[in-house]
Order: C-alpha cells, then sequence, then structure tokens
C-alpha cells in the first residue's frame, strides 16, 4: 500500500459524496449540507467515515442520513479500488462550512497511521 495514494482517494471521496450524482429523496444531498453549514456560521459540518461516530448523525439531516447509509456501505470497496488498507487510516472525514470571506469550503481530511494528515480543498 502506498500512503501517497491516501489523498486522492479522499478526495474522490467527498468530491463524489457532495456531488450532483448523491440525490436522495427528491434533492441533492449537498444542499443540506450546505444549508448545515449556512446555519451554523462558521461551525463546521462534520461527517466522519472512519471512525464511525453514530453521535454525529443527530445534527443531520434525514437525507443526509440516509445517504450516510448507502456511503457508509461501498466505503471498504472505495478503498480496495484505491489500494488503500483500511488499517493504513485514523480518521477520515468530510468537512463543509462557510469562511470568515463567506465562501463556503468543502475538504477532505484523513489522519493516517502514522500520525501524517492529508487535507485538500474539493470545493472552494
Amino acid at each position: 500500500m502506498k500512503y501517497k495514494l491516501i489523498k486522492s482517494m479522499a478526495h474522490n471521496w467527498t468530491h463524489s459524496f457532495m456531488s450532483g450524482m448523491n440525490y436522495v429523496d427528491g434533492d441533492f444531498v449537498f444542499e443540506d449540507m450546505y444549508q448545515l453549514a449556512r446555519d451554523r456560521k462558521g461551525q463546521k459540518v462534520m461527517v466522519t467515515w472512519i471512525p464511525d461516530r453514530p453521535e454525529e448523525l443527530f445534527s443531520l439531516t434525514p437525507r443526509v442520513r440516509e445517504s450516510l447509509k448507502h456511503y457508509r456501505k461501498s466505503l471498504p470497496k472505495h478503498l480496495e479500488r484505491h489500494q488503500i488498507d483500511q488499517g493504513a487510516i485514523s480518521e477520515m472525514r468530510t468537512e463543509v462550512y462557510v469562511a470568515e470571506n463567506h465562501r463556503m469550503y468543502v475538504r477532505s481530511y484523513v489522519l493516517d497511521s502514522r500520525g501524517k494528515e492529508h487535507v485538500q480543498f474539493v470545493w472552494a
């Protein structure tokens, strides 16, 4: 396994989750994520993929929670396609927030098993 592949894997995962292809119950999931970020006025909306953090679900909309069920099921296959061993990832999350400049940001974050952070803006 090559640790250098983690950054692109996480970017692709977050891009897919926040894309127009993620459509649940008559609307796009990214619209709910953006609205949650606007409502939180600078605080991040986080979806932690690894490890599973059920307490985060309560702050998300039913549409996002439904999407998460499907995405969580497909995460092991995504990691396999990118040749990433799940044991090499200590933490993986998607963050959405409105910055002080009033722009919406979407960021992927991974902490690998060596303690190195892999951070990349997906939408900025």
